[in-house]
Order: C-alpha cells, then sequence, then structure tokens
C-alpha cells in the first residue's frame, strides 16, 4: 500500500469509496438526510473544489483506491486551524492500519506546514480510534457538537 497526494482523476474513485462508507457505516448512527448531505459534500466535483485549497491524500493498493483523508485549514493563513477531515477507509480492509498510516501522513503535513496541533471532527463510531492516536476530547468535552461529532485534539510536541 502506498498514500499519495490526490490526483483529479481519482475523483470518483475516492467519491465512490466515501459514498459506500456513508451508506454502510455512518448511517447506522446518523440521520438519513445528514448522511445524504455527506454524499453531497463529497461528490467527485466537490473533491476537486476541495483539492484546490485542501490536501487529500489517497491509499492504494493494486490500483486501486483504499482510503482517503484530508487536511484543511479552517483559520486563516496567517493564524492556521488545521483538522483532519474525510478520514475513510474501505470497509472490509477496517482494523489493518490504513487509517492510522493516512492519519500519519496528514499529522505530517501539519507539522511540514508548521502546526502545533491538528483537531478532527470524529464521528460517533470513530472516537475510540482517534483516542488510540493520541486525540483527546477540546476542552475536555467529551460531548457531540450539534452535528453529532465529537472535537478532539493532539498536539505535538516540539522535537528540538
Amino acid at each position: 500500500m502506498n498514500i499519495k497526494k490526490f490526483q483529479d482523476s481519482q475523483a470518483e474513485e475516492v467519491a465512490k469509496l466515501i459514498k459506500r462508507n456513508l451508506l454502510e457505516i455512518t448511517s447506522k448512527y446518523y440521520s438519513p438526510e445528514f448522511v445524504v448531505s455527506l454524499i453531497d459534500h463529497h461528490s467527485p466535483m466537490q473533491l476537486l473544489e476541495k483539492a484546490r485549497n485542501q490536501y487529500i491524500f489517497v491509499a492504494m493498493e493494486d490500483g486501486k483506491v483504499i482510503g482517503t483523508g484530508s487536511l484543511a485549514n479552517f483559520g486563516t493563513p496567517e493564524k492556521p486551524s488545521y483538522y483532519g477531515t474525510s478520514i475513510f477507509v474501505a470497509f472490509e480492509l477496517h482494523r489493518q492500519g490504513i487509517g492510522r498510516q493516512i492519519m500519519q501522513k496528514v499529522e505530517e503535513e501539519s507539522l511540514n506546514l508548521g502546526a502545533d496541533k491538528i483537531t478532527v471532527r470524529a464521528a460517533i463510531n470513530a472516537r475510540k480510534f482517534y483516542e488510540k492516536l493520541g486525540y483527546t476530547y477540546q476542552d475536555g468535552i467529551e460531548m457531540p457538537d450539534k452535528k453529532g461529532n465529537y472535537i478532539m485534539d493532539k498536539t505535538f510536541h516540539n522535537q528540538e
């Protein structure tokens, strides 16, 4: 398996992987309306648009997309606020370390950009995954936000 930056030609396949995850997994925890909005938010066209200002990574194996994850700055260039977003792995390949490797790539990129922390909006079913990676609940608040996600951070310690 290798993880590389998203190419425009992968938009359809990445969107298909995300849609499948949303329908097969996320739909167990969130309303149908919310799942549909997430599918729309991750359409091929939306991915192409996001790729202009986010770092999207794609995990590939044998020429097939098996996972994806993004790094977005929801702050400003002067005061960045980096978020790991849209982390998805093919359902049949869960629990094989692929998500962890994608998050490592996302975290490496945020460090390269000078981040001292990264934030995620963890879905109900992803909290334990992020806890294992060293993420803690923002401000110690283990409560979902309005959309049902948990805000979690990971602080990077200066390696000097």
